[in-house]
């Protein structure tokens, strides 16, 4: 490299090929613990940082993860970047001794900034006593597609400027924590109708509303100081582009880094999504991605792809400087940027003294639990007083249980969310002796033949009879129309669960925004 750059005191201009290639590379591995294959991809290919996955067996004990960094860390010239979706809601790696918090959705819900910026705070502060440095988070993509099959509820809405509030109070609380996060997917997964971990998404609106909608809330984060994005694979030719945005040099630098004028770091989804793997093959797509201007490639635990295709794009790169068929020079200013915020993030220095302990705090609990029991929206009707014998008929095991634990006079029958017929059988029987009967349905527009059985179910009862309880999207009611009286609480974390519990039992009203 040019010059006489340093990273604290390893002079760049010393630098391999081989080194700087690495450090573009961001993987996943398999195993609870520093394996031979994973000090491989340390030593001998210079990755610049890991993602954690839960399906990959890295994370089993608190103890376990923060020695697991702490060892892996050590094993680098460079400091890693250690990253990890954790964005609260459905999508969080680690479930057990930190704050699980409600959904993105159930967070504007609630209508607390304040609480929005503190929720980034404490998930920040958790990761980072555990070695993280990283957090895949927060989502914001504007839900304009109520049925979009990935986003959903780990959207902050549908209005792009509560989107952009939101995620601005998140992305300042995850500064504060010293954690570096990724606004995602640029520019914009909110109106799809496919999950781009199975195909291909394409997303046909005019450039106006793009710009209006989807586009919206990352202008405004950029414009506050974002120092990082994640790119989506999805198409929107009105960009310019009928490839993914993560390949498209008209979206990536046409549009992320001239026309919004973003200067940070750009990371692109994992590139072994069904919407990349099904189309190109991974190391073409790893070359794709760096020409369309993406500083970091990430390759995550996908279904079908094992370590070794990360080994095989390397290889790729690799040989494509070395011909001279992609630039140094580019290179050399994706490794600027990576590794000024590497050294801005103070990678590789030890946890301070009040991060030592990574367990969650009684106070980041009753954080999330305000937040919770705030997010409970009314979604039509007013709720009646319960039955002590109700009959709760659900999809998700925790919410009977809890139910159960309350007012244990509750019958409850638990469901699949795709009814079995021997679900159907019960679900009819049981409903028909019941004076009440509270129903929770889990995103009926993924799950039609759960709204199959609620339809039949709701036409062999009185109307009155039953209260509806939206566990996922807020958008069941819709699809049941008979049912007069509806509850959303946007999620299924535990404290979104019990929050929906007590207001059902009436010990909390109802606060939460539609």
């Amino acid at each position: 490299m040019a010059g006489s750059t340093h990273f604290g005191e390893i002079d760049l201009s010393t630098w391999s090929l081989e080194e700087k290639v690495g450090q573009l590379f961001l993987v996943y591995f398999e195993g609870p613990e520093l394996s031979p294959a994973l000090e491989e991809m340390i030593q001998d290919y210079h990755v610049g940082g890991l993602i954690f996955y839960s399906i990959a067996g890295n994370i089993q004990t608190l103890s376990q993860l923060a020695q697991l960094t702490a060892s892996v860390q050590a094993q680098s010239r460079i400091p890693l970047w250690m990253g990890i979706d954790q964005e609260g809601g459905p999508v969080v790696r680690i479930t057990e001794g930190v704050t699980v918090f409600p959904s993105a959705m159930a967070v504007a819900a609630a209508g607390s900034l304040a609480d929005a910026r503190a929720m980034a705070q404490v998930v920040g502060v958790e990761l980072k006593s555990l070695g993280f440095n990283l957090n895949f988070a927060p989502v914001v993509d504007v839900n304009s597609n109520p049925h979009n099959p990935i986003i959903g509820i780990r959207a902050f809405g549908s209005d792009p400027n509560q989107v952009a509030d939101y995620g601005l109070a998140m992305l300042c609380g995850y500064q504060q924590a010293g954690i570096l996060c990724t606004p995602k997917h640029f520019p914009g997964h909110g109106d799809t109708h496919i999950d781009s971990h199975l195909g291909l998404p394409r997303v046909d609106r005019p450039l106006a509303e793009l710009q209006a909608t989807e586009i919206y809330p990352f202008q405004t984060l950029i414009k506050a100081g974002a120092e990082a994005i994640m790119t989506a694979h999805v198409v929107m030719p009105a960009l310019g582009s009928d490839q993914p945005a993560t390949l498209a040099p008209e979206v990536l630098s046409g549009w992320l880094r001239n026309k919004l004028g973003f200067q940070g770091l750009i990371c692109t989804d994992s590139l072994t999504m069904g919407a990349i793997a099904q189309t190109y093959g991974i190391p073409e797509a790893a070359e794709l991605a760096f020409k369309a201007g993406a500083d970091m490639l990430l390759f995550g635990a996908d279904r079908g792809f094992t370590p070794v295709v990360q080994k095989d794009a390397y290889a790729h790169l690799l040989q494509g400087f070395r011909s001279g068929r992609l630039s140094v020079e580019q290179l050399d200013q994706s490794l600027q940027r990576i590794l000024s915020l590497k050294q801005r993030y103070r990678l590789g220095s030890p946890p301070g003294a009040e991060t030592v302990h990574p367990a969650a705090s009684p106070s980041h609990q009753a954080l999330a639990q305000r937040i919770a029991q705030a997010s409970i929206a009314l979604l039509k009707g007013s709720l009646p007083p319960l039955a002590p014998d109700l009959l709760l008929i659900t999809p998700v095991p925790l919410l009977g249980d809890l139910l159960q634990k309350a007012l244990p006079s509750a019958q409850v029958l638990q469901i699949s969310p795709e009814p079995t017929p021997e679900d159907w059988q019960t679900t009819l029987a049981r409903a028909a002796r019941a004076d009440q009967v509270v129903v929770g349905s889990l995103d009926l527009f993924r799950h039609p033949a759960q709204k199959e059985l609620l339809v039949e179910l709701l036409g062999a009862l009185i109307p009155e009879q039953v209260i509806g309880l939206a566990l996922g999207s807020p958008d069941d009611p819709s699809a049941l129309p008979q049912i007069p009286v509806y509850l959303a609480c946007y999620g299924t974390t535990p404290v979104s669960l019990q929050a929906l519990i007590e207001v059902l039992l009436g010990r909390i009203r109802t606060r939460g925004r539609v």
